[in-house]
């Protein structure tokens, strides 16, 4: 395998950018964190990748109050994260607002979005770490 490192340190890293996007949202905000998947390969078709080892990925939901601006706050977040973050458009015409980032180093992606309307107003969280080593399970 090639000089990956420890899934719990990809899984770390993803969860601090999770961590730094949400502490962005000014309070009042409720943080909800979906339930952790078992870590994807990253040879999965889905995922679209050759590579060994897993990803990390994380789903946060910050609700925020009902006069704060998400679409703003979403299509902002470019000059916010700043250094070390490109924006990678998905290529796809969407009726609300999305921002995808990717950092390099460690490379981490993170999709911040507007939630759907018929839930409580919220900025949605998706964060995919890089491939890290399996670690064995007992």
């Amino acid at each position: 395998m090639p000089d990956l490192p420890p899934y719990s340190q990809v899984r770390a890293e993803t969860l601090e950018v999770l961590q730094q996007v949400a502490d962005l949202v000014p309070d009042p905000k409720e943080i909800s964190k979906t339930a952790e998947f078992k870590p994807y390969p990253c040879d999965d078709d889905l995922a679209l990748g050759n590579q060994p080892g897993e990803f990390y990925t994380g789903q946060w939901k910050v609700f925020v109050s009902e006069d704060f601006d998400v679409e703003a706050f979403v299509l902002g977040m470019p000059s916010v994260l700043g250094e070390g973050w490109t924006e990678a458009a998905l290529g796809l015409p969407l009726s609300f607002a999305q921002t995808r980032l990717v950092r390099e180093s460690p490379q981490v992606t993170i999709t911040v979005e507007e939630s759907l309307p018929g839930d409580r107003k919220a900025v949605e969280l998706l964060a995919i770490s890089r491939c890290g080593v399996p670690e064995p399970t007992n």
